[in-house]
């Protein structure tokens, strides 16, 4: 209840229109309050023989055209009107002033969940499904709107009306108010019978809809394979299996709220009965006028409204729980990586050490044990090994995609940790295998990583990584929009623009994880000179396969199962004669006579990846 309460720190910067709201809304109650008198006026004095009540005396004297039951009759007709449309314009402003308050919390609320999103860990987005993420970010944080525009605004306006409505019902006829109220405990019994049970099932709907959204999110993803291997029926079996869920969650949530609906109905309907026959028992002794039992009757109607909006905001604000519960769940992670409080920034030179560095994704399952190296300014540092060794978490932990477990690491004999994170990843490049293109024109993605650069800037960086020439060619140029992660270009021309990206940054480390792993021999040799650039004059760390792109490194470092098992150069390994050479006979010898089972030594499970080529840019490692 706490973190709930602390949600609505978001509504604080919008008390202006807060404030509008509440005065349009007591205006419109107000004038509520003096509906039913016009009428109480025509029934009993202009239709009937009552006298006109001594406080209208004096204001109809001053109003013109009021003389007579004519003039009388007019002024009734007249004051219906207006009040009817004083009151719509209060209402039409106060909702417009409502809908922009609730839209601007909520997408305050979305952006704010965004961001924290942006700053959990990788192993956070790993393990949780993108569509049902999106789902919370989209749809859940509506929550914060819900519960305000819909629940505590309209209760405010509900307890005010009822306020004013009991003054003059009181007034009225005392017995009669007290019969009315008379409800009140069963509309609480009520809630609290309803309560949890309407918001279970609004919490398994969202859950439901959320996994609907992560079935269509990963199915598009990978739609190259879906197609390929004719599983559109089992994809679409699939959703209909979870829409079928879901409709059965969405129909346990309506029964339930319809129950309550129907219970609450019942009970006011037995207290406006009872209301009607004591009503008529007084008319009919003369006690009460018939202009006052109408009063009292439109009264009652409009003090059960509130009674009941009272009621349904709680299943209201019981199924806003539900999606308020899926949004904390993300805003009460704790980011595993934070800039500590005495973080500064730093300006790098390039000078990394890995001193005694233990890592794991889960508790007691280390992937990388007391690893520890050292590399100096513009030193090229290769990184090999079976997959899953650790090779891609060793460079993690420099960008600090994670803190390692115990051991530091240090750029510049500065523990990174003590470096502020937007400090640290400016200044080192990263090029992936994935380049992750992003839907937007070429430009902006060159610049994604310096988006303040001028366009001069980035056709040099394009030029650099011999990505302008194919630029160029396209319908618009450096202005040109890619598609979806890049499904207009090739994967050479991706990987070009990333190794642009990576030049425009200028930092002083550069991180290569397998650039050119996907590509096939040709495409890779093409890639090699820029790469070359841009390794010059940076600490440089490359994950390869590929023999191409690491046999020039200054260091080596073979990683197996957590642990540099060896260091050293290219020629420095060759000629220790352990498993660095024997991987790298063996892959001599299938770019020359092609892969057999026997060569895949010790499951490193690298045999065979890359395909035969009788140049340089094809042999693997």
């Amino acid at each position: 209840m706490k973190n709930e309460l602390q949600m609505f720190r978001y509504v604080r910067p919008h008390w202006r229109s807060l404030g509008i709201t509440l005065i349009t809304m007591l205006t419109v109650i107000g004038l509520e309050v003096l509906r039913p008198w016009p009428m109480k006026i025509l029934v009993d004095v202009i239709l009937g023989s009552q006298p006109l009540p001594d406080k209208l005396v004096g204001t109809l004297a001053v109003l013109p055209w009021s003389s007579g039951v004519k003039g009388l009759l007019f002024w009734v007709c007249v004051s219906t009107v207006l009040i009817f449309l004083i009151g719509t314009l209060m209402s039409i402003t106060g909702n417009f002033v409502t809908v922009g308050l609730g839209q601007r919390i909520t997408y305050s609320l979305g952006a704010d969940l965004f961001l924290h999103l942006q700053r959990l860990s990788l192993m956070f987005h790993n393990r949780r499904p993108v569509g049902d993420t999106i789902s919370r970010v989209t749809g859940d944080v509506y929550c914060l709107q819900i519960k305000v525009t819909s629940v505590l605004l309209p209760l405010l306006k509900s307890f005010v009306t009822l306020f004013a409505l009991f003054f003059i019902m009181w007034h009225l006829q005392p017995v009669m108010t007290l019969l009315s109220l008379g409800v009140v405990p069963f509309l609480l019994l009520s809630i609290h019978i309803f309560g949890k049970p309407m918001k279970d099932r609004s919490r398994e709907r969202r859950d439901l809809e959320g996994r609907m959204m992560s079935l269509v999110q990963q199915t598009l993803s990978a739609i190259p394979a879906v197609q390929a291997f004719s599983r559109e029926e089992l994809e679409h079996e699939r959703f209909r299996k979870y829409a079928d869920e879901t409709v059965i969650a969405y129909q346990r949530s309506t029964l339930a709220g319809m129950w309550f609906k129907l219970t609450v109905g019942l009970v006011t309907a037995l207290g406006t009965a009872a209301i009607m026959w004591m009503g008529a028992r007084y008319a009919l002794d003369g006690s009460m006028t018939v202009g006052t039992i109408l009063v009292f009757l439109s009264y009652l109607a409009s003090l059960y409204e509130p009674l009941n909006a009272i009621s349904y905001s709680a299943s209201t604000w019981q199924g806003a729980s539900a999606n308020t519960d899926r949004v904390l769940e993300i805003l009460n992670i704790p980011q595993e990586v934070q800039d500590l409080p005495e973080a500064t920034d730093v300006r790098i030179r390039g000078s990394v050490r890995y001193d005694r560095v233990t890592f794991g994704y889960e508790p007691g399952k280390e992937v990388l044990h007391e690893v520890s190296f050292e590399t100096r300014p513009g030193e090229v540092t290769a990184i090999v090994g079976p997959t899953g060794s650790g090779k891609t978490t060793l460079v993690n932990l420099l960008v600090r995609f994670f803190d390692p477990w115990s051991g530091s690491v240090t750029v510049d004999d500065h523990d990174i940790r003590h470096i502020r994170i937007h400090s640290l990843r400016q200044q080192m490049a990263m090029v992936l295998q994935d380049p992750f293109i992003f839907p937007l024109t070429v430009a902006e993605n060159i610049a994604y990583g310096r988006p303040e650069a001028s366009l001069d800037e980035i056709r040099a960086a394009a030029e650099a990584a011999n990505a302008d020439e194919f630029i160029r060619r396209l319908p618009d140029g450096y202005h040109t929009v890619i598609g979806e992660r890049g499904a207009t270009l090739s994967g050479g021309e991706k990987q070009r623009l990333s190794i642009a990206r990576a030049f425009l940054m200028n930092a002083p480390v550069l991180i290569l994880d397998e650039p050119t792993s996907a590509l096939d021999a040709g495409t890779e040799f093409l890639l090699l000179n820029s790469l070359k650039r841009l390794m010059k004059d940076r600490t440089t760390f490359i994950i390869a396969h590929r023999l191409s792109t690491i046999r020039n490194a200054d260091r080596i470092l073979v990683v197996k199962d957590g642990e540099i098992v060896e260091q050293g150069t290219h020629e420095d390994l060759i000629t220790q004669g352990q498993l660095y050479a024997s991987l790298y006979h063996q892959q001599i010898e299938i770019v020359q006579h092609g892969p057999s089972p026997e060569h895949d030594v010790c499951g490193t499970g690298i045999i065979g990846q890359y395909p035969r080529s009788t140049s340089g840019a094809g042999e693997t490692l």
